[in-house]
């Protein structure tokens, strides 16, 4: 494990000085944790990084460090905005990380294993929401998502927006069903699909294998992502920010399909 230096103090000291303390909490702070203050008209964050720097050269540990970030990530302070929350962690985790340690959600540092290279911090540090606006998802995947990511929660990211996807072929087909009864409903070309893909009429092979893929796209999203709790074994890991990715873009090319689909009634006109 790297050793924590001067110069990691200063980086965290200008993380919560700049952007999360005000002068008199960097006072009531250095008061509760007993760290001493004797220049408290100094810049805020050398205030911080001499109180830190001066205890770890007596004690030769991070405790100092540590509590001064595990005070300032008390949930208390981020309970009305989530979003602020996240940018916090990766703040002061674009520090940690490469040292070995790092906060989680639970507002409390903890050992891992440090960030090899740049490029391994930068995975590392990855979210979903940084990764899905790298994508360009279809609209409807992040609108149904968004509160899902912000609390980096991944199931019900994919969840939620797979919800939207079936919420979206009940508003065209003019249905109620769920599941598969909608997806044979709406897309039934044995008998008459209310759902037809704009220009296609179902008459030959091509066209009829172009409708398939619509319909086995909107099928491996139902039973891959909607109801994948009910597989063994289970192919979609919860935490896992690949597995989302692939879920939430499955879901996004089902409906970038729909974008070229219309009502049978409105096919005929």
């Amino acid at each position: 494990m790297n050793i924590i230096n001067n110069q990691d103090v200063e980086s965290i000291s200008r993380i919560l000085g700049d952007n999360y303390l005000t002068g008199s909490k960097i006072g009531r702070m250095l008061n509760f944790l007993k760290l001493p203050d004797p220049f408290p008209k100094n810049t805020k964050w050398k205030r911080i990084e001499y109180a830190i720097l001066e205890v770890s050269s007596r004690t030769q540990t991070t405790k100092a460090l540590f509590d001064v970030i595990e005070y300032v990530a008390n949930p208390s302070n981020f309970i009305n905005d989530s979003n602020a929350w996240e940018t916090f962690l990766l703040r002061i985790n674009s520090v940690l990380i490469a040292k070995g340690y790092q906060l989680e959600d639970d507002s409390k540092i903890h050992r891992t294993e440090a960030a090899s290279s740049f490029s391994d911090l930068q995975k590392r540090l990855e979210t979903l929401e940084s990764r899905i606006k790298a994508l360009e998802l279809h609209s409807e995947v992040t609108k149904y998502c968004t509160k899902e990511l912000i609390q980096k929660d991944y199931f019900h990211a994919v969840f939620e927006s797979c919800k939207g996807l079936f919420d979206r072929i009940r508003l065209i087909s003019d249905l109620t069903t769920d599941g598969g009864t909608l997806i044979n409903q709406a897309f039934n070309i044995n008998k008459q699909p209310l759902i037809m893909i704009q220009g296609n009429p179902l008459r030959t092979i091509d066209e009829k294998n172009q409708y398939y893929g619509l319909v086995n796209s909107i099928k491996t999203c139902l039973y891959l992502y909607r109801n994948h709790q009910a597989h063994v074994p289970r192919i979609f890991d919860d935490l896992s920010l690949n597995d989302a990715i692939r879920g939430l873009m499955s879901i996004s090319l089902a409906h970038e399909l729909l974008d070229h689909c219309v009502f049978l009634v409105d096919f005929h006109e």
